[in-house]
């Protein structure tokens, strides 16, 4: 259990090094998320629990995903929460607005977006709006999406935020 979270580590330093370098991904250290961690290590541990979830579904399943860009997405999918004070008048506004705004912060950081990206960055928090993921990748982002959410607030997992927060 311990490898593989290391490997997680590990591997989303290595391919999103770029992002996490970003002036938005560092901005994204300084907004509070959840009410115990921030969006940037929140978004980190999102992609860390996306790649054990591939890991995952390969080993036992034999199904390929594109991890390599779910990494990249999950790292980008809650940058449109920075400023949320100042930009959604309600935390149900930031719920279906955030994604949108995700969306056009990661285009504008990558230089582009294809279809799948948009789908997954776009998506990611289905059920709560409307338009579910028309990818796994998709769906793999919501999962942990939502797992990485519910678990912040368990206080056994604040020991781990803490070693999270000192990678980035």
């Amino acid at each position: 259990m311990l490898r593989i979270r290391y490997e997680a580590q590990e591997t989303v330093k290595l391919v999103g090094a770029k992002i996490m370098a970003s002036r938005q991904f560092q901005e994204a250290d300084l907004q509070t998320h959840h009410h115990v961690t921030t969006v940037a290590r929140h978004s980190f541990r999102v992609a860390c629990i996306c790649f054990c979830i591939c890991h995952f579904l390969y080993v036992v399943f034999k199904i390929r995903t594109n991890w390599q860009l779910l990494i990249v997405c999950a790292l980008l999918h809650d940058l449109g929460i920075i400023g949320r004070h100042f930009k959604y008048a309600s935390n149900s506004e930031c719920y279906t607005k955030h994604p949108v705004d995700s969306v056009d912060i990661a285009d504008s950081l990558l230089g582009g977006l294809d279809d799948t990206a948009r789908d997954i960055i776009g998506n990611h928090m289905w059920p709560v709006t409307p338009t579910r993921p028309r990818t796994i990748e998709g769906f793999i982002i919501t999962v942990a999406d939502k797992y990485s959410a519910m678990t912040d607030f368990i206080p056994m997992n604040h020991r781990q935020m803490l070693v999270e927060a000192a990678i980035l």
